[in-house]
């Protein structure tokens, strides 16, 4: 009898260490049962071409939820990162756009979130990061890949001008015009310039009332580029004055 009564001690002290133990982990810093909440963060970001930014959205499995702070760290490099924000006392979903540095193509970013007294890294393990391609639209090269001119000349026999009629492809498009003559199709000398030209528009030029032909092509420079009209060889056109 005395062995069993001591098995049986010895299971009710394996229970209630078993029990202490647990009610022990169970306790928080402050005394509190810790109750597992479920709340998860990430984020996403995409880069908006209209705008030149990088827009991160940070999001929480719950709703109403209000984080301590959220600090965002960005590197161009994959390995210098520098922290460009920090959030205090936000509500989540929450809106970051990141104007990324002139030049760049890759923004990689990671963030440490501040909720309920612990720390949640963006992604999760350290070391990694998030990563958003920056294309960057360059509209000015496209306008003027597509920018192509028309040139009309007409002769006026009476005053001995000839009035030359530029146009574009694209409205309200400002060139310089350079205009280069000849009267043998040989030796082209450049006899007009004419600066910021609104286009459509018109010059003039003289032309040498001594002479019956006049040959010429056109040189067009706008945003850094140079059209020639025609792309090759010369236009003619008759300058004979009316007789008096």
């Amino acid at each position: 009898m005395a062995k069993t009564n001591i098995w049986i001690g010895l299971a009710i002290a394996v229970v209630l260490v078993a029990a202490g133990t647990w009610y022990y982990l169970s306790q928080d810093d402050a005394g509190g049962i810790i109750i597992p909440t479920g709340t998860a963060f990430s984020s996403e970001a995409a880069f908006n071409s209209e705008t030149g930014d990088v827009l991160i959205t940070f999001n929480a499995s719950k709703e109403n939820i209000t984080v301590d702070s959220i600090e965002l760290y960005v590197s161009y490099d994959e390995l210098t990162f520098t922290k460009t924000n920090t959030f205090e006392d936000i509500s989540l979903p929450l809106d970051v756009e990141v104007t990324p540095e002139s030049g760049e193509e890759t923004l990689y970013y990671y963030a440490v979130v501040s909720y309920s007294d612990k720390t949640y890294r963006l992604p999760e393990s350290a070391g990694d990061y998030e990563t958003v391609e920056i294309t960057v639209e360059n509209t000015t090269e496209e306008t003027t890949d597509l920018l192509t001119f028309t040139a009309v000349s007409d002769f006026n026999s009476t005053t001995g001008t000839v009035l030359f009629s530029l146009s574009a492809s694209v409205e309200n498009t400002t060139t310089d015009v350079l205009l280069f003559t000849s009267y043998d199709n040989t030796t082209f000398t450049n006899t007009v310039n004419s600066t910021a030209l609104d286009l459509p528009g018109t010059f003039e030029f003289t032309a040498n009332s001594t002479e019956t032909d006049l040959y010429y092509y056109l040189e067009i420079l706008c945003a850094d580029n140079t059209s020639r009209l025609p792309t090759e060889g010369s236009e003619w056109i008759n300058i004979t004055v009316a007789a008096e």
